[in-house]
């Protein structure tokens, strides 16, 4: 690998981050997979520290934010990696 090659590849990895892809671009989808997991994070805590709930729609609610969480993350991986990009 050529100088120039290596100077390349060390910005990438400076750049790379939480929020960021591995070529060092800013991902939506990490900021709204993140989000959501604070969100299914908070709503669990909140309904396990309230005593006066009964019923299980916390559990629901919760599962729904942990699937926002992920799932489309999943997906979009599963997508990138079966299509090439195009050039």
């Amino acid at each position: 690998m050529n100088d120039q090659a290596k100077e390349v590849t060390q910005e990438v990895q400076n750049k790379a981050g939480l929020l960021t892809d591995d070529q060092g671009k800013r991902s939506m989808m990490r900021l709204m997979s993140f989000i959501a997991l604070i969100a299914s994070i908070w709503f669990a805590w909140m309904t396990l520290t309230d005593s006066n709930t009964t019923s299980n729609e916390d559990v629901y609610i919760t599962t729904a934010f942990l699937l926002a969480a992920f799932a489309p993350k999943a997906l979009q991986k599963f997508i990138e990696n079966s299509y090439p990009p195009k050039k």
